[in-house]
């Protein structure tokens, strides 16, 4: 980052907007049963249809339930929607708890996961069909591995003022898209970052891996860990495409003309090992095509530059339309100590971090390049809280905590930036903080973990049930916020309604819709 850039950027209008970006969150977890085993149940008609509900949906399985916070004015506001709508879901659930971890509960193989069902209509169907192909690819486990997203917008007036400070002769759509990636591909560089400082899955019951050989080492009779692992749901045992990645598929995160082109030519490249599965036999869809990937969603990112939602076509075709409306950042653990899974630090650091994103270099990703920032994550989510361990930066082979330092140092600066624009001290206060991790790994989520772990001889199961019944008694006290309930019931009822008209309005076959889908 360059200091007179910052300066610069300090003494213009455009940083006074930096203060009104929307932020937004999505937390996963499974709901599971009073012995911890992933539930069988059908999802709750209580909270509304999981196919339409903006605020309570499903992902991979009909146990794995996501909340979802509107874009928020500010961090607490989003934090607030979290905790309110967990608040609801645990007062209308029975016999069942939230899992609080990110890597999942006792699971008994692929048939213990039931998939998630949407309904009738051809959307349901669709996305019925696209979990369904996730399972035959790539095993229904590693489907429910569960996390945080943090979707991140700055506002228009920013964008506004921002073009005038760069002197850009774009126009305010390529502007905007061409500074997302951006920050995306410096996002992608960092990401390691997140996984070191917040990775809270260092451990995982042995059910996950079924048997199968793993380099892992036993903590105990029921569970495994690595002795410096920070974040093994973003090691190579979590959701991957790793034959995805031997087909040769490279997203381009150089432009957006780029990346769309290398995700729509993945969704219409076939695949030889996909062939083998099949679409259609035994009377049901297996997948939804033999291409190497489905979907776009089908390629795992930790960071998604993502169009405006309110667009109903694929992902590529309304970036292409309207360009990039905000960031998702995927790359978040589930904290096991907070009880919305996140906390204020954390979503401070990570503004901070897309923040500095935007301002810093604005070179392209190399081929080289691309396989190291993998590299980079797979290492410090496996071996990072060694202090030996080293990562490629600039291609060079550079300790992790000297990298680090030299990151936080440039943190350090734009949280000074960030509390003058807003007179909010904890910008300040969540760097400090990761210092202090810095200085002192014990202090680090995943470290915590094992240590607690270790001291009162619990496997990961037990550890984690202690804390379910710590979060169902504190949920189930909460007194839920009149406006958000109210807006919580209204969507529940809104979208028992849209799911309801959209079966009834069936003027297409299925084939006919998947075919519509993917066209250019």
């Amino acid at each position: 980052m360059n200091d007179k850039f910052l300066k610069n950027l300090s003494q213009h209008a455009c940083s006074l907007f930096l203060a009104d970006s929307k932020i937004g969150l999505e937390k996963e977890s499974l709901r599971v049963d009073k012995n911890g085993t992933i539930s069988l149940k059908m999802h709750p008609e209580i909270f509304g249809s999981s196919l339409t509900n903006k605020y309570i949906t499903t992902d991979y399985s009909e146990a794995l339930i996501e909340i979802v916070s509107p874009p928020c004015s500010s961090h607490q506001e989003a934090l607030n929607y979290i905790k309110h709508i967990i608040g609801y879901i645990y007062k209308n659930l029975d016999g069942e708890y939230l899992w609080p971890a990110s890597m999942p509960c006792i699971i008994a193989g692929d048939k213990s996961i039931p998939i998630a069902y949407y309904g009738t209509s051809n959307a349901a169907r669709m996305k019925t069909t696209y979990r369904r192909g996730l399972g035959n690819r790539y095993g229904r486990v590693m489907q429910v591995i569960s996390g945080i997203h943090f979707n991140y917008s700055f506002s228009d007036e920013f964008w506004n003022s921002y073009i005038k400070f760069k002197n850009s002769r774009l126009n305010t759509k390529d502007f905007k898209s061409e500074q997302y990636f951006i920050i995306s591909r410096n996002l992608l560089r960092n990401d390691w970052m997140i996984a070191y400082l917040f990775g809270c899955s260092p451990a995982v019951c042995k059910s996950y891996l079924s048997g199968k050989k793993t380099q892992l080492e036993s903590f105990d009779q029921h569970t495994y860990y690595e002795k410096n692992a920070t974040s093994l749901r973003m090691g190579d045992i979590g959701y991957q495409n790793n034959l995805e990645e031997n087909m040769g598929v490279h997203i381009d995160y150089n432009s957006l003309e780029k990346y769309t082109e290398s995700l729509t030519r993945a969704i219409k490249e076939p695949s030889d090992e996909y062939k083998k599965i099949g679409v259609f036999s035994d009377g049901y869809y297996k997948q939804i095509n033999e291409n190497i990937l489905q979907i776009e969603n089908e390629y795992y990112s930790s960071v998604r530059p993502k169009p405006d939602p309110s667009y109903t076509c694929r992902p590529s075709k309304g970036l292409l339309k309207g360009g990039v409306n905000y960031i998702e950042l995927r790359s978040i653990d589930n904290n096991i100590y907070t009880n919305t899974g996140i906390d204020l630090e954390q979503m401070y650091f990570i503004e901070l971090l897309i923040i500095h994103s935007l301002i810093q270099k604005n070179d392209e990703i190399s081929d080289k390049e691309y396989f190291e920032i993998k590299s980079n994550l797979t290492t410090v989510a496996h071996n990072g809280r060694d202090k030996n361990c080293t990562i490629k930066v600039n291609g060079k082979n550079t300790l992790l905590i000297s990298s680090l330092e030299k990151n936080l140092e440039e943190l350090k600066k734009l949280a000074s930036l960030m509390d003058k624009i807003t007179g909010d001290k904890n910008y300040k206060e969540t760097i400090e903080k990761q210092i202090m991790k810095l200085n002192d790994n014990t202090k680090l989520p995943s470290n915590i973990v094992i240590d607690y772990m270790t001291k009162n001889k619990l496997s990961f199961y037990e550890y984690c049930m202690k804390n379910i019944e710590h979060q169902k008694k504190y949920f189930r006290d909460l007194d839920i916020n009149t406006d958000i309930m109210n807006k919580l019931k209204g969507e529940i009822d809104n979208s028992l309604k849209k799911r309801h008209d959209l079966e009834i309005d069936l003027d297409e076959s299925y084939e006919t819709y998947i075919k519509n889908y993917f066209k250019d």
